[in-house]
């Protein structure tokens, strides 16, 4: 068993490997890091800085200036997420947010008023929910497999919850050194590091609608959170994303209470406590990183929340510093686990031409509990006290997660290894190097056909429009009336009409009841000629099979040669429009 568990890990830990060798999915992970500590250091300063000017409401008025402007902001990008690659958007609104946030350190710098530092920073705090749908809506079109696609999420868990330590600790001691300008000038530092590291990051093209007016915008954004709420039906992830996020939301507010008032630290301990947080959260990237498997998405989203819950409680009934630190590290531990669990499901069940709207209502909901909890927070703290408060955000929030429990082991046992459709076109040579995101889509466009004994499913000298994938059945295969060998499942036929633009070279006749599934012409040719590696590998299948005897190989599930086999990296898919892909295939010959 121990035996077993250990290829596992090592399994896990090579699939990271090769994520990370991809450049574009190594650009924007790193972006990510570097963006959570601009991030989490320049709202701990923020925070600080609030509370030593209006107290607790100030600090509330922050936080929630800055959701609503988030969820304004995801609205928009909601909206037009299936227009617009998220690449073009990801870069400049990092920019922009660097930016905001070295104007806040400025106005700081300069004795400005209080209110116009805060809407600064919150302008900039309010695109930082931009970050992570757009990341996860572009990771599908960088990796090759739902491993790799965990593995990445993975990493950027542990990623956010590295930047959730080294930005809370960056912003502490800045603010021991010095005022809380240059706290918030290094957090704007950090978001610009983001920025720069997203130079050159070349996502996919992949198909876009036409533009649409509001109307539709709106539209798009109830399809979004109308997806999410049937992720464990009646509304089970929608409901509990937005507990778990009044529940943070609310804990902005509570930090700096519970280290300046109630356990008396000082303004410090307010990045201290924070970055306890992060902590955890590299502890919990760690373990979801080894244990979090696509059959256990659900259950590893649960067992989060129970992590973010039982320690509060634990906290409002044993206050005291100790008990303070070790608790917000276990709720760092949950934070990364639900993360993973979390966007990966997500990512997993929706479709990869909806997957940016569903994010994006993700994000949407995340925003409106953040400001929620924000807003509630004083409110709760008048009513209950400090350990009122936490008492009943934690406690309610673990009750919330044992009665969803089974809806999300009903899920887990519901989500499909990658289908048939998806593991036979992995098979083929031509299609292996393709994207995740690809694939499914190929698999969705593939049509079932059917051919009884005897019949001729392709003729040679005939034009050809259809890429056949034999599911069951064999077919035997003539060219010029010489026979070659039959064709078996996992066979296919009918791509050299396609790729060369040439009539049928070969007949193929069903030997026994034959079932295959077919691409047309148009998506077969977008999705293996915008790949340089799928490309290769169609050509050396296409050679081959013209060039072999009456003996040679017809199958296509050979692999490629040495010197063609893909390294990460080159997996890159392009589906460009219709004149595109033409233009394209012209050129490559």
């Amino acid at each position: 068993m121990m035996g077993r568990l250990g290829m596992l890990r090592n399994d896990r830990v090579r699939t990271i490997y090769d994520v990370l060798r991809l450049p574009n999915v190594r650009q924007i992970e790193l972006g990510w890091g570097a963006s959570v500590i601009g991030e989490l250091a320049g709202q701990v300063t923020l925070v600080v800085y609030a509370f030593d000017a209006g107290g607790a409401v100030l600090v509330a008025t922050y936080a929630a200036s800055r959701t609503l402007l988030s969820m304004a902001v995801t609205l928009a990008i909601t909206g037009v997420s299936g227009r617009v690659q998220p690449g073009s958007l990801l870069r400049p609104l990092t920019w922009l947010r660097a930016i905001l946030l070295a104007l806040a350190a400025l106005t700081a710098a300069l004795h400005g008023a209080p209110a116009a530092v805060i809407a600064l920073a919150a302008a900039s705090s309010s695109l930082a929910g931009t970050y992570r749908p757009l990341q996860v809506a572009i990771l599908p079109w960088l990796v090759r497999t739902p491993a790799e696609l965990t593995s990445a999420n993975a990493v950027a868990a542990v990623l956010e919850n590295s930047g959730a330590l080294a930005g809370p600790l960056l912003a502490g001691g800045a603010l021991v050194l010095a005022d809380a300008s240059l706290s918030m000038a290094l957090a704007a530092g950090f978001l610009g590091l983001a920025a720069l590291s997203l130079r050159g990051l070349a996502v996919p093209d992949r198909p876009r609608s036409a533009a649409k007016g509001a109307v539709r915008v709106t539209r798009d954004i109830a399809d979004g959170l109308t997806e999410l709420a049937r992720v464990a039906a009646p509304g089970g992830a929608a409901i509990l994303v937005f507990v778990q996020t009044f529940v943070r939301g609310a804990l902005v507010v509570l930090i700096p209470v519970l280290a300046v008032e109630t356990l008396t630290l000082g303004q410090s301990a307010v990045g201290w406590l924070t970055a306890a947080i992060g902590a955890g959260g590299l502890v919990g990237g760690a373990a979801a990183t080894g244990f979090v498997s696509v059959t256990r998405l659900g259950r590893a989203f649960v067992a989060g929340l129970l992590l973010w819950g039982v320690p509060l409680v634990w906290l409002a009934f044993t206050p005291s510093a100790a008990i303070a630190y070790l608790a917000l590290v276990v709720v760092g531990v949950g934070n990364a686990i639900e993360d993973v669990g979390l966007f990966t499901l997500l990512a997993r069940s929706a479709s990869p031409r909806n997957g940016g709207r569903v994010l994006g209502a993700t994000e949407f909901v995340v925003q409106a509990g953040l400001g929620a909890g924000s807003v509630a927070a004083p409110l709760l703290l008048h009513a209950l006290g400090v350990r009122g408060t936490l008492a009943v955000l934690g406690g309610g929030l673990s009750v919330l997660a044992v009665v969803h429990i089974r809806r999300f082991v009903r899920l887990d046992k519901a989500m499909p290894a990658p289908g048939q459709e998806v593991e036979l076109l992995r098979r083929l040579a031509m299609f292996a190097p393709l994207p995740l995101a690809v694939i499914e889509l190929l698999a969705g466009d593939l049509r079932p056909h059917e051919f009884p004994a005897g019949t001729v499913a392709v003729r040679e000298g005939e034009a050809g429009e259809l890429f056949h994938l034999i599911v069951a059945g064999s077919a035997a295969v003539s060219v010029g009336g010489e026979p070659r060998p039959a064709l078996a499942p996992g066979d296919c036929f009918g791509e050299i009409a396609l790729l060369r633009d040439i009539p049928r070279t070969a007949t193929v006749v069903a030997d026994q009841h034959l079932r295959t599934l077919a691409l047309d012409r148009e998506t077969f040719l977008v999705a293996v000629t915008g790949n340089r590696m799928s490309s290769a590998a169609a050509d050396a299948l296409v050679t081959q099979r013209l060039t072999a005897g009456p003996g040679g190989p017809t199958g296509g599930r050979s692999a490629l040669p040495q010197h063609l086999r893909p390294f990460p990296g080159d997996g890159i898919s392009v589906i460009p429009g219709r004149a595109a892909a033409r233009n394209h295939r012209l050129c490559c010959r």
